[in-house]
């Protein structure tokens, strides 16, 4: 049976490869599973977000001192989509693919080369700067395509050990005051290592992903934390962060 469920395995990997796009970029990517990946898959669209979009439009600054960052990027249309709403500020796309990295890379020569904007292949912040962007954005970068069914162990597919220890580099480059945001996450941000540095200005539970707990162990009936959080300027007199 175990060599049955291989055989099929690999004929659905090699169909993947074969189709090429995307399918073959996640497929591969959940053959290789390079350092620092969590979801496999690229799916993004146009303004995806768009009531995130205004709410941080509201708070962050459009000036060509403003840097964003926009974590796990995939083919670029969040970078583009934030280009529209801030004219000036300087945005930069991380992606753990080289393929889709390669693709934003594409759409930004076609559509003018606008120098503000920027893209690199990788799957932390370990190159970027200390305290260098205003706004982090990691929207369903932090789950997996394969929790859906809410298995109640998600080890297998992503740890929260890595999520903590990613979230704490995020954190770094992040200006004090600036905005973090997080959707679609399958941990919770309020039991992170960081989160008493950051107060919630909006919050987004019930978002219909699995949550798990720091043992990677399902939280049945639990919801996430998912929001807007500011970066505070000073360290808390508490350790817990305002929920």
């Amino acid at each position: 049976m175990k060599r049955l469920w291989l055989l099929r395995e690999w004929v659905r990997f090699i169909v993947q490869v074969l189709r090429g796009g995307e399918r073959r970029s996640s497929a591969l990517l959940m053959r290789r599973r390079p350092p620092g990946l969590f979801q496999p898959y690229g799916t993004t669209q146009e303004d995806r977000y768009p009531e995130v979009f205004h709410s941080i439009r509201q708070v962050v600054a459009d000036v060509e001192q403003t840097h964003i960052l926009s974590f796990g990027c995939s083919t670029g249309e969040e970078v583009f989509t934030l280009a529209r709403y801030f004219r000036y500020a300087h945005i930069r796309g991380l992606d753990i693919d080289a393929g889709r990295i390669g693709r934003c890379w594409a759409r930004w020569q076609c559509e003018g080369r606008e120098p503000r904007l920027s893209f690199a292949c990788a799957g932390n912040v370990a190159l970027e700067k200390t305290a260098s962007y205003d706004l982090v954005l990691a929207m369903a970068v932090f789950r997996h395509g394969a929790l859906g069914g809410s298995p109640v162990d998600c080890s297998s597919w992503i740890r929260f050990a890595d999520f903590d220890r990613l979230l704490s580099d995020l954190v770094r480059v992040l200006k004090p005051g600036g905005l973090l945001v997080i959707r679609h996450a399958n941990f919770r941000f309020g039991d992170t290592g960081v989160a008493g540095q950051f107060e919630c200005l909006r919050g987004e539970p019930g978002q219909g992903s699995p949550v798990y707990g720091t043992d990677n162990r399902l939280l049945p009936g639990v919801s996430g934390d998912d929001g807007i959080y500011r970066k505070r300027s000073a360290p808390p007199t508490s350790s817990h962060m305002a929920r």
